[in-house]
């Protein structure tokens, strides 16, 4: 097994978007803390790691720190799309369902959604019908002291206390690994 699960944050919010353009086709734009955000290609998906916090209950045993990241993801219609509050939130419902458990093909924990609902987006741009999925997912930052080296082990066997040692060899149990 490998032990080695450090997070590089940019690699993970390339996955986060890629999953999201990948999972949710019919989005014109799916982006990582915008430059611009008043010219946005339509319908638009906005996706921001809001922070972090240490997560010491979930220590991997790694020597790396474990947080709990909580992420944003902002679903934004401009507001003459047809049927705009019906699909706003529909378009919510199905982002939240593509989070919902999703490790994006990294060794991170499971996401859990938190919130599904509107979002005032940003009080200037009147414009657009925004709602927001936001989750928490822990991850581990730092590299792991258990690093994939040395000889790995081909054949283990078990010796019972009392029956161990050269001597006793014969009464060993080998183990098999699992499939």
């Amino acid at each position: 097994m490998n032990a080695d699960t450090e997070i590089d944050l940019d690699a993970l919010h390339d996955a986060v978007v890629a999953a999201i353009v990948a999972g949710m086709p019919t989005v014109a734009s799916v982006q990582s803390y915008p430059s611009e955000r008043t010219a946005l290609e339509l319908p638009a998906i906005l996706v921001d790691l809001e922070d972090m916090e240490a997560a010491p209950e979930v220590d991997p045993g790694t020597e790396q720190l474990a947080v709990l990241t909580r992420w944003r993801a902002r679903l934004i219609l401009g507001f003459r799309t047809a049927n705009v509050h019906r699909q706003v939130r529909k378009g919510a419902g199905q982002l939240a369902h593509l989070v919902h458990l999703n490790r994006w093909g990294m060794p991170v924990g499971p996401a859990r959604v938190t919130i599904v609902g509107p979002d005032p987006f940003d009080p200037d741009l009147d414009q657009y019908e925004a709602w927001v999925v936001e989750w928490e997912q822990v991850v581990h930052l730092g590299p792991s002291v258990w690093a994939d080296e040395g000889i790995v082990p081909q054949t283990v066997y078990l010796g019972l206390e009392l029956e161990t040692g050269p001597e006793n060899i014969d009464k060993y149990i080998q183990i098999e690994p699992p499939l």
